[in-house]
């Protein structure tokens, strides 16, 4: 199996079981209505991706916009399919924007930090 597809299968994993926990320690069927999600739960996640993505250097992008998309399952799987989950998902879009171009900085950061190792 290509070594893009555990990373992106691993971060879906990852990014559910957070936000799973987002919302059971918020009391809460979606992530961004628990009370501490705003100055604590989203800006982890990014941090988190930002840490992934150092590690993933040229596809580092991809860890934030993962783990930030990973709310969408665990909103449907949480309050159920509605009309309001095309709403969510179009937000969710919006906050991977931030989440993504930190961790493809962290991984360009993480790519010249391996090229210089081997020079």
């Amino acid at each position: 199996m290509p070594r893009a597809i555990v990373e992106i299968f691993s971060l879906t994993v990852l990014g559910i079981l957070f936000w799973l926990l987002v919302c059971l320690m918020g009391n809460t069927p979606e992530p961004w209505d628990a009370s501490l999600y705003w100055a604590v739960a989203y800006p982890i996640s990014v941090l988190l991706a930002g840490a992934i993505g150092f590690r993933m250097a040229h596809r580092g992008w991809i860890a934030g916009a993962v783990l930030t998309l990973a709310q969408f399952p665990v909103m449907v799987l949480l309050a159920g399919p509605s009309l309001m989950a095309v709403f969510g998902l179009g937000l969710l879009y919006v906050l991977a924007g931030p989440a993504a171009l930190v961790s493809a900085i962290c991984g360009w950061i993480g790519l010249k930090v391996s090229q210089h190792r081997w020079q």
